[in-house]
């Protein structure tokens, strides 16, 4: 048996066992769950306000409230609504859940997450079949041992149809589909925040087709989030997310707490008010590392499949760094680049055996979930080794070069 083997081995033993601490905890909180303290409330709450016609009350926090009071009676902790921060047309999807009673309705989502998962490494090994180590059904268990996969499903959130579409975007982008990779990408703008950077780097690295793809799909979406919630919306909306990052307390994430540059920036600076000088420096910040992602990715286009695993990572990887508004379950996006680059098999077979360690060392550390609790501790420092990974994969870009004729 090789050291390759070994470890292998040993970090699978290690997932297999943070996956079982994980059920378990999910277990002992099942009944509170059920109860709608978990994030899916507030999605169910949006699916439930579109199917009964009030669409156009979607973003007041008044009658969402009022909502959450009568479904969720039971949870004693919140003093307001949770958000949903979401564009409309996702809303209509969630109406479908909204038949179910919610404890039902939760139980169906996280299936659908769980097959969404599972149909997410199918879609990685077909695009890079070098991957097949373990068969998917035991890649989906594994996976369940990350900390962000595991908050995904406890929270209820929709992380995982992201990370869905984004895979299906990468497959088209391998088969030279960029039209199809684009429609893909427009349909996860339900976060646009990491969506539309991803979206620009590909544009700018040379792949502009995807724009055929993507502005259709975005234009219709908009269109539908106009019939759902009248066309003030294309307003209301950003005045809305607007003032839920200006009130403190309102249900959505903390700057402190979120794994990007804004939550080092935050954590290192301290808070400051909008638009304090941490806000001024993230822009200049995600500007510059979206531009060098981009650049360094055009350079390599020769060099096809070789550049494309490890520019998309890259893409993927700056997107969560740069973006505003990020949380842990987020970083499931990075299922991608761990299992193409930084996990799994070289895709590339020139790369250094120092770009190698770079990106095994960020790895172990993205998978390590006692290190979450230790890096959120007193100061969030998940962006560290976020931080390592981009390097890495940045190196790994710098080294790809054409597959020999």
């Amino acid at each position: 048996m090789n050291a390759g083997s070994s470890v292998r081995r040993l970090v699978a033993a290690f997932l297999i066992a943070m996956a079982a601490a994980h059920a378990v905890a999910a277990w002992k909180e099942r009944q509170q769950i059920a109860r709608g303290y978990g994030d899916f409330s507030s999605l169910y709450t949006s699916g439930l306000m579109v199917r009964s016609g009030m669409g156009h009350q979607l973003y007041d926090r008044r009658e969402q409230w009022r909502l959450q009071q009568e479904l969720f009676p039971e949870v004693a902790i919140r003093r307001g609504p949770i958000p949903f921060m979401r564009p409309p047309f996702e809303a209509l999807f969630l109406a479908g859940f909204s038949y179910f009673a919610y404890p039902t309705a939760l139980a169906i989502w996280s299936a659908v997450n769980l097959a969404l998962l599972g149909l997410t490494l199918w879609i990685l090994k077909r695009s890079a079949p070098a991957l097949s180590v373990y068969p998917v059904w035991a890649e989906t268990i594994l996976c369940l041992g990350l900390f962000p996969v595991f908050l995904d499903f406890y929270q209820g959130q929709d992380a995982l149809l992201l990370l869905f579409l984004v895979a299906l975007s990468f497959r088209s982008l391998t088969l030279g589909r960029d039209g199809m990779a684009g429609l893909y990408l427009g349909l996860a703008l339900f976060k646009f925040h990491l969506t539309l950077p991803i979206v620009i780097m590909l544009v700018l690295a040379g792949r502009r087709r995807v724009l055929a793809g993507f502005v259709p799909t975005a234009m219709g979406l908009m269109g539908v989030s106009c019939a759902i919630a009248g066309p003030s919306v294309l307003y209301l909306y950003p005045a809305y997310l607007l003032k839920l990052n200006h009130d403190a307390g309102a249900g959505m994430v903390t700057a402190q707490s979120m794994p990007n540059l804004r939550g080092l920036l935050t954590n290192w600076v301290g808070s400051a008010p909008y638009p304090g000088p941490i806000h001024w420096a993230l822009l200049p910040a995600a500007i510059a590392a979206m531009g060098y992602t981009a650049w360094a990715w055009k350079r390599k286009s020769k060099a096809g499949m070789a550049a494309l695993v490890p520019g998309f990572s890259l893409a993927l990887t700056t997107a969560i760094l740069t973006s505003y508004y990020a949380y842990c379950y987020d970083m499931t996006l990075l299922i991608v680049p761990l299992l193409l680059v930084g996990g799994g098999p070289s895709a590339s077979t020139h790369m250094s055996a120092q770009t190698r360690k770079l990106l095994n060392a960020a790895a172990l550390l993205l998978i390590c979930t006692p290190l979450y609790w230790a890096l959120t501790l007193r100061l969030n420092l998940l962006g560290l080794p976020i931080l390592l990974l981009a390097a890495g994969l940045a190196l790994a870009l710098k080294e790809s070069a054409p597959a020999p004729s």
